[in-house]
């Protein structure tokens, strides 16, 4: 077995479609950097998911539970990465003129990012992170990460697209800044530092 077929990569590689003509190289390349930065997120976003399940089942000890939270956690600063990425080298008006050709879909629809967000959620909820092995302020990080994350999104949406309404049948900027507003932090974190003494001078 060579590299290429350890990663499958001629498939790999066949599945960035641009639906702008090639004949439009400088549009259909940036199109084709929207994709490949969506796909990317997408795998990426699969190894955080599988590392936060391994936790959520009850199948880590303390020290698999640590490193896999900071696994997830280094993922989603990568997934800020790539939003920077189009930030930096998209063109808002290129972005515009692709835009209509992949009509309502949205990374709204992506069942990935919610589950994200709803494992954080979940394992930063009470005492759940905890019975697991989770350190608190492992979860802090990662609800700190998700939340730079959103941020990100939100600026580089307001970049590209200013107040229009979102391809996703959303407000936009208004609904991107609600859900903002709404990233779980750890519930028990403060916990973690509560029931230590305090020093009086």
């Amino acid at each position: 077995m060579n590299y290429s077929g350890y990663l499958h990569l001629k498939e790999l590689l066949a599945l960035q479609n641009p639906l702008t003509p090639s004949d439009q190289q400088d549009l259909h390349d940036s199109e084709r950097l929207f994709i490949v930065v969506h796909q990317a997120s997408e795998t990426l976003l699969s190894q955080a998911i599988a590392d936060l399940r391994h936790i959520e089942a009850g199948d880590c000890g303390e020290n698999c539970s640590a490193y896999r939270v900071d696994r997830a956690t280094h993922i989603v600063h990568a997934l800020v990465g790539h939003l920077e990425l189009m930030h930096r080298t998209l063109e808002p008006e290129d972005f515009m003129r692709f835009r209509d050709r992949f009509g309502t879909a949205s990374g709204l629809q992506s069942p990935q990012f919610h589950e994200l967000f709803r494992t954080t959620e979940r394992l930063t909820t009470g005492n759940t992170g905890r019975e697991l092995g989770v350190e608190p302020l492992q979860l802090l990080g990662l609800s700190a990460a998700i939340r730079q994350w959103r941020y990100t999104h939100l600026k580089m949406v307001e970049h590209m697209i200013g107040s229009l309404p979102g391809s996703g049948d959303t407000s936009g900027l208004e609904y991107l800044e609600r859900q903002l507003n709404g990233t779980p932090r750890c519930e028990y974190a403060d916990g973690a530092t509560a029931g230590r003494p305090r020093t009086h001078s």
